[in-house]
């Protein structure tokens, strides 16, 4: 399986999402797990469109604080942590959190940690990160794909070019618990390393973020060398 990250995963809440997970029963809850370097109006939209579709009750905007497949750098955590809270604070369905792990199955049992009882989790990625996940090469494909589709459901968006469920049929029996999500045209290419590139060059990039946090950008000079 993919090396896991030694130690028991653990997940802290920065922001509680104030009309999230309904009282006295489980609920949905959507996960949107990224480098966050920044936020980007595409993971709004991600998060938007997503719960729209699917009846989430609640999104969590996590970060890792190692991310699996990217090497910090550019903002510090507290920084991408400040610029995601600042993202969502006019969305009352967003909690933001920091999680310890950065593979789906860690973040998922650091979750249980936190939200009791556990709800029913969708984790929503893009295209790229999907078929990622979905043709890694686990040591044991079978039993690594059982254990997260047992867990969990997956909601893929859209990001450069329309999803497809890759043509393994290891995949078959969790066909109906890995879904495609259309996000609006505007919002497919918007990337956060579209928003860094712009930065280097001094170019606006306020059709990339909400206006709060290109304006945070600015304060703290970020993305300003390569």
């Amino acid at each position: 399986m993919h090396p896991r990250t030694p130690g028991r995963p653990h997940l802290w809440l920065v922001r509680h999402a104030p009309a999230g997970l309904p009282a006295g029963e489980p609920g949905r809850l959507g996960v949107l797990g990224g480098a966050y370097n920044p936020i980007t109006l595409a993971h709004l939209a991600m998060a938007d469109t997503a719960r729209a579709a699917f009846g989430l009750h609640e999104v969590l905007f996590l970060l890792p604080q190692a991310p699996p497949h990217k090497p910090l750098v550019g903002a510090t955590l507290e920084q991408r942590l400040d610029m995601m809270q600042l993202a969502v604070a006019d969305r009352p369905y967003a909690a933001v959190g920091l999680c310890s792990h950065g593979l789906f199955i860690e973040i998922y049992e650091a979750l249980a940690e936190v939200y009791r009882p556990l709800p029913e989790v969708f984790f929503l990625t893009g295209r790229d990160a999907a078929e990622r996940v979905l043709t890694w090469p686990y040591d044991d494909a079978e039993a690594a794909l059982r254990q997260m589709f047992t867990a969990f459901q997956l909601i893929v968006c859209d990001r450069n070019g329309a999803f497809v469920l890759p043509d393994d049929p290891r995949l078959a029996p969790y066909r109906h618990r890995i879904h495609r999500c259309v996000l609006p045209p505007p919002y497919r290419h918007i990337s956060s390393t579209a928003v860094r590139e712009r930065c280097r060059q001094g170019l606006p990039i306020d059709d990339l973020v909400p206006a709060v946090v290109a304006a945070y950008i600015e304060q703290h000079r970020l993305y300003r060398n390569g």
